[in-house]
């Protein structure tokens, strides 16, 4: 029987010792160098040599270690663990920080540095085990006698991820040793410069879209809750309505009894809605205020209500770490009117209590501040959750922070970005 090998260029079955292929006119004298190992031994086999005991470990090693190598081959077992570790691994991140990640923008009007470092150390994992993954499948390809320009079918909707899980499921051929190109003077990839560029770039680019993607949903939510506090509005301006005429047939005692009620003790109303919740109230008073700050760009900050409410139980909001319980719930009602245009946030303001509690505003408050054009009035509500509350009384004075910026090509402009700052007595 006379031997035969395989070209080094197309892979197809020629003489043992012929020095061009029949098939492509490729020159057969460089299968010496290419399958020249760096350690000076030639390749024997006729297919990658596997670890004595390919496992989830091992898989992982060499994926590592071959995160930028996208010649040479890989073995079935040694691509299907390598999978396996990479699915699980990124689950795991989803779960750890893909969700916080993606539940606000880290970049909006002003940088949440928190959230940024999150999202950059998500998505710079993210892209490494993407990009481990696809030179992984490569060099798969390559094991079963393919090149990796197979990968392209998975462009192909529906039919094109099939070819290639079929294509990754086939077994090594011996052909596909003609794909295996070794430098003589290997570096590893992180000692090389260009590989840490990739991976910056990739990085930004995910951490990018994935921001984009944070806004949107943050959008969507604050829309969704300003349709909810329209409707509960119109509502209990209705009520407010009834219980008018109701004050209006009593005598002169009533009258002086109800007023006194409505400024030191709870209303009529039951619950209130944050968002998509209900919440029961068992007490709650009314504060008018006169805040007004129109000392920046000729735009007016307004503050005319505040309200503490004690809630009819405990509740709970967040999840995961950020959970946590709370009994009472402060409502300020603010108004903008914008002298130029404007980035105003006051939906991420913080407040603090004279009693030493400080929060973050409620992401379910109402949407009425973001970029806003000279010229426009807008109002809403911002919720503030408090997780003690023995007595509505024993708030007596808040403090509010919150942010906003213009746009402006000039660079000695300081005046582009202002921190309000608010302290209101609740007497």
């Amino acid at each position: 029987m006379n031997e035969t090998k395989f070209c080094i260029n197309c892979g197809k079955e020629i003489p043992a010792n012929a020095t061009f292929c029949s098939f492509c006119g490729a020159d057969q004298k460089a299968t010496a160098t290419t399958e020249t190992k760096t350690d000076g031994s030639a390749t024997t086999g006729k297919q990658p040599t596997p670890p004595e005991h390919t496992n989830m470990w091992t898989a992982l090693k060499l994926g590592m270690k071959q995160t930028f190598t996208w010649s040479q081959r890989i073995t079935r077992p040694q691509y299907w663990w390598l999978y396996l570790d990479l699915v699980l691994i990124a689950l795991i991140l989803t779960f750890t920080l893909g969700l916080k990640v993606y539940s606000f923008p880290a970049f909006a009007a002003h940088v949440n540095v928190l959230q940024a470092v999150l999202l950059l150390i998500y998505s710079a994992l993210m892209c490494w085990i993407s990009v481990m993954q696809f030179t992984a499948g490569a060099r798969r390809l390559h094991d079963s006698n393919r090149s990796a320009h197979y990968l392209w079918f998975s462009l192909i909707p529906i039919v094109g991820p099939i070819l290639i899980i079929v294509f990754m499921c086939q077994r090594s051929k011996p052909a596909g040793e003609r794909f295996d190109r070794i430098a003589s003077q290997p570096k590893p990839w992180t000692h090389k410069w260009w590989t840490w560029c990739l991976l910056v770039l990739f990085t930004l680019l995910y951490a990018g879209s994935v921001n984009i993607v944070a806004r949107e949903n943050a959008i969507d939510s604050a829309l969704t809750t300003t349709s909810n506090s329209d409707s509960t509005s119109d509502s209990d301006d209705s009520y407010a309505d009834s219980d008018s005429y109701d004050d209006s047939d009593s005598d002169s005692t009533d009258t002086d009894s109800d007023t006194d009620s409505e400024s030191d003790s709870s209303s009529d109303t039951d619950s209130i809605t944050v968002g998509d919740d209900d919440i029961d109230i068992s007490d709650q008073k009314t504060y008018n205020t006169s805040y007004s700050d129109s000392s920046w760009t000729g735009s007016t900050f307004k503050i005319d209500k505040v309200t503490v409410y004690k809630t009819d139980g405990a509740y709970t909001i967040g999840s995961g770490s950020d959970k946590r319980d709370f009994n009472g719930v402060v409502k300020v009602h603010m108004s903008i009117h914008a002298g130029r245009d404007i980035s105003a946030y006051p939906t991420q303001a913080k407040l603090s209590t004279n009693d030493g509690q400080q929060v973050d505003a409620d992401m379910d408050s109402d949407d009425f501040d973001g970029d806003l054009n000279s010229g426009t009035d807008t109002d809403g509500n911002l919720y503030f959750e408090l997780s003690k509350l023995s007595s509505v009384k024993d708030i007596t004075s808040i403090r509010l922070k919150w942010d906003a910026s213009y746009d402006t090509d000039d660079y000695d402009d300081d005046n582009d970005f202002k921190t309000y700052d608010a302290t209101l007595n609740l007497n």
